[in-house]
């Protein structure tokens, strides 16, 4: 312990940060938790799909969506998706894995069809994730 104190005195820039980096990570650990969203894989994604018939909703824009997606994703994209919820109402009973071009935007949408009462999952790295874990995209419709 006194060796931990030593340390402590002689180095306290290095401990102050890494007391910082610390909170910073529990604090970001705590905003995940509370939007309540799940980061799944590519292949727990798959699973979901084939035997729980999940449904992907892709929230790229139409373009991006056209040059590259999962088999069987709906496209939603993120500024259209609260007036055009509707689209995803027969869904409301599966599991849905929302996606975008790196993880970075799916948990917005998430978080909205959280509160419209959805079962979501977040794919995690969005389609550049699945892309590196050598999954299949489909082009067009």
């Amino acid at each position: 312990m006194q060796d931990i104190l030593l340390f402590i005195q002689h180095h306290a820039l290095l401990s102050a940060t890494f007391v910082i980096v610390l909170i910073a990570l529990i604090f970001l650990e705590l905003i995940r938790a509370k939007r309540g969203t799940l980061q799944i894989t590519p292949q727990q994604a798959i699973l979901l799909i084939n035997h729980e018939n999940a449904v992907v909703v892709d929230v790229r824009s139409l373009d991006t969506f056209f040059a590259g997606h999962i088999l069987g994703a709906v496209s939603l994209p993120l500024a259209e998706l609260e007036t055009r919820l509707n689209k995803l109402e027969k869904f409301k009973s599966n599991p849905i894995v929302i996606t975008c071009a790196t993880g970075l935007e799916s948990p917005a949408a998430a978080a909205s069809l959280l509160k419209h009462g959805f079962k979501v999952r977040v794919l995690s790295g969005g389609i550049r994730g699945w892309k590196e874990a050598d999954m299949p995209l489909v082009k067009g419709n």
